[in-house]
């Protein structure tokens, strides 16, 4: 070992100390010229390699192969997508299983020379909602457009659906690419909460990630290489029509999938119950609507076919959120306290206290700054002491903070601000355009027939905004311009020409869509305005016996119904909502009438059996109740209304082992009704399964059973009344 560090000293001892000094040896020389010569044979194998890359990628872009499909969705997929138009001896028509959703519409295929066309998507708002196309925006721009250029054939089409999301408008971009459109105009973003879908998947991906595929999916080598080596991977499509659909390669086979048409939540029996707040859906709808949207515009643009973006608006200071939910930590008696403040601060409002309102509302969101409705009351209040610019700042915490988001949010507003610039679209600011016609600089119902509807005159002004854009950017070349006088006089011929009955149907649909939405009040309104103009239609009939019915007004609600009935030629729904008032109202014998009547039809309504053997049941006639509701049970369609009904009867007969399996049926079916797990709690309590009981019982109550006084004073819960879980249960509601 010594050795060899004298050896090492010595070797250091004989090199030259200045390297310029040093001489190269044979061993140094080759190592240098193998060490250039492995940069260069590396340098080189990189340049071919990108070369031959280039050249595929070069290849297949010019041939086309594969061809990307943007409107391939990696969040959703759909049970399938029949077209909006059909096509019969050249002229392409509203399909008739979509005019529930859409304005019927028609034009030549192909398009004759001369036409100039434009498609108009979106939702509700470019469907003309609460009237239809006839004042919509996309009637007043081509009134606009024929004006300026007679010479020319315009052809603007509504291609909006009632509650379409932008993942639903991405397929109708595409289907009518084909038929030769000059523009295309997408005012989207308000309906991206409206239907249930789930995106744990993607979000456990990181958001660089989703971007470098995003990338990657721009190339066609990348493309051609998932569709070669698709087949091969553990994860590949199948074509189990029973779970999933067949959406091509390189999809994720796990994402849901949506109904043909729209499935919105709040058609649901549950309704706007089912909504809560939800950080994780709320993300995923956001990079689904940016990806929606890029779509679009990637689409339009391979096509060549211009587009034009709205920018979405909605009634910020008149319109107060749909569901507010509190923040998870608060106990009950602080939500009650809050809700005390609330509605004093509201009282205050009332009587132009605005300064002590704002103390209070602003008390009330400092104690959950996550309650929608404080920040809503907060800005009522600001506006009333003059802080405007603070009070748009509240209404829109209040909108973004609704659980129930049908106004689109300040997210997807920022997605489509962004969108646009990257893309340098054109984009019609009108949400910036309501806020300066608007007082306080805040939309409210001065621009809103509702909460995001806009009024015939806002229509006109989006019409116009767009018609000075085309003018100015040139998609469509245009004659000439319109002063201000002639397209007033344009606007007034238009609405002149509507009878005073389609006012009727714009009152009758706004309260449809409000009661829809949970806003009662505000939906009776409506439908107060819509009876002086339509005397004689049916659905306000039946509308406002259901709110008589509600408010206890019972024979005021027969004499709707009644009015309902003769002016439907006697429809089984509307008398069996009659029958249902007369027994409210005490009048048992007209509704054992009524409901005979409706259970010895061809087609009997099931509920009418239940019902009546409820009457039965009242009266002692349990025989006749069970004889009955198995009749109802024989029927061809759905009985399941009966399985709680027959249950009730078995267990009145004494037979509780086949009340349980009965009302364990029902609870299947009806998994959201709190009565039937109460009801399934009193029969394994008189069965003796006290533990049962109280489980099923617990259910209930989470469920939203709230009757402490029936629950307190149910014989059939006397086996565990003196039981301590019961106790606490009947504490818990009380």
């Amino acid at each position: 070992m010594k050795q060899s560090k004298k050896l090492k000293r010595a070797d250091s001892a004989r090199r030259p100390k200045n390297s310029r000094q040093a001489k190269s040896t044979p061993e140094k020389e080759y190592e240098s010229k193998s060490g250039g010569s492995f940069a260069r044979d590396l340098l080189l194998g990189i340049a071919v390699c990108v070369l031959f890359f280039a050249l595929v990628e070069g290849f297949l872009r010019v041939t086309g192969i594969p061809a990307r499909d943007f409107s391939d969705d990696p969040f959703v997929g759909f049970s399938g997508i029949q077209p909006l138009f059909a096509i019969k001896d050249g002229v392409a028509s509203t399909a008739p299983s979509k005019l529930k959703y859409f304005n019927e519409a028609s034009f030549k295929v192909p398009k004759p020379l001369g036409t100039v066309r434009v498609f108009c998507f979106g939702g509700s708002t470019t469907y003309g909602h609460p009237f239809d196309g006839r004042t919509a925006f996309p009637r007043w721009l081509q009134d606009l457009l024929k004006a300026a250029s007679p010479e020319k054939e315009f052809e603007v089409i509504n291609v909006g659906g009632i509650s379409y999301a932008s993942y639903r408008i991405v397929p109708l971009i595409k289907e009518t690419l084909q038929y030769q459109p000059d523009l295309m105009v997408i005012y989207t973003g308000h309906n991206e909460f409206l239907e249930r879908r789930t995106y744990a998947g993607l979000l456990d991906q990181s958001s660089v990630l989703l971007m470098a595929r995003a990338r990657l999916e721009e190339l066609n080598t990348y493309r051609a290489l998932r569709v070669l080596l698709q087949p091969l991977l553990p994860n590949g499509p199948t074509k189990d029509a029973g779970k999933k659909e067949f959406s091509g390669p390189g999809h994720n086979s796990d994402k849901p999938v949506l109904k043909e048409e729209v499935s919105a939540i709040l058609d649901r029996s549950a309704g706007l119950e089912m909504y809560h707040r939800d950080e994780e859906f709320a993300k995923g709808v956001v990079q689904h609507f940016s990806h929606n949207l890029r779509a679009m515009m990637a689409l339009c643009t391979k096509a060549g076919v211009p587009v034009i973006i709205v920018e979405p608006a909605s009634n910020l200071k008149d319109f107060s959120p749909f569901k507010s939910e509190h923040g998870p930590n608060l106990t009950a008696s602080e939500k009650k306290e809050i809700r005390k403040l609330l509605d004093s601060a509201m009282r205050l409002l009332e009587g132009e206290k605005s300064q002590e309102a704002l103390k209070v509302a602003q008390d009330a969101t400092r104690k959950d700054p996550l309650f929608a409705e404080s920040h809503y009351c907060e800005g009522r209040a600001l506006i009333g002491t003059g802080r405007d610019s603070e009070a748009k700042t509240s209404f829109a915490k209040a909108k973004d903070l609704d659980v129930c988001p049908l106004r689109c949010i300040s997210a997807l507003e920022a997605q489509i601000a962004t969108i646009v610039k990257e893309e340098d679209a054109l984009l019609i600011p009108y949400r910036e355009a309501l806020e300066r016609n608007a007082s306080e600089g805040i939309p409210g119902n001065e621009s809103f027939l509702d909460h995001l509807h806009p009024t015939i005159e806002k229509h006109q002004l989006l019409a116009e905004m767009i018609f000075d854009k085309i003018q100015a950017n040139g998609p469509v070349r245009l004659a000439r311009s319109l002063s201000s006088e002639e397209r007033s006089v344009l606007f007034k011929q238009g609405v002149d020409s509507l009878d005073s009955g389609f006012f009727g149907l714009r009152d009758l649909n706004l309260a449809k869509t409000l009661r829809w939405a949970g806003k009662k009040d505000e939906a009776r309104f409506a439908l107060e305005k819509a009876a002086k103009l339509l005397p004689d239609n049916v659905e306000i009939h039946k509308m406002l016996g259901s709110y008589l019915l509600e408010d206890g007004n019972y024979e005021k609600a027969i004499e709707e119904y009644k009015a309902a009935v003769l002016l439907s030629g006697h429809d089984p729904e509307l008398i069996f909502s009659m029958a249902m008032a007369y027994y409210r109202s005490g009048r048992k014998a007209d509704a054992v009438s009524s409901y005979l009547k409706l259970t010895r039809q061809e087609q009997p309504i099931p509920e009418a059996f239940g019902n009546l053997a409820m009457i039965y049941l009242e009266e002692g006639k349990i025989q006749e109740a069970l004889e009955l509701l198995e009749t109802g049970l024989k029927g061809g369609s759905d009985t399941s209304a009966l399985y709680s009904p027959y249950g009730l009867c078995l267990a009145m007969s004494g037979r509780i082992p086949e009340a349980i399996s009965w009302m364990v049926r029902a609870v299947n079916a009806e998994p959201g009704n709190p009565g039937h797990f109460y009801n399934l709690a009193g029969m394994y309590a008189l069965s003796g399964n006290k533990s049962e009981a109280l489980h099923q019982l617990d259910l209930a109550v989470q469920k939203g059973y709230s009757d402490g006084d029936k629950l307190a004073r149910d014989r059939v819960f006397d086996p565990i009344r003196n039981l301590p879980e019961f106790k606490k249960i009947l504490h818990k509601i009380q």
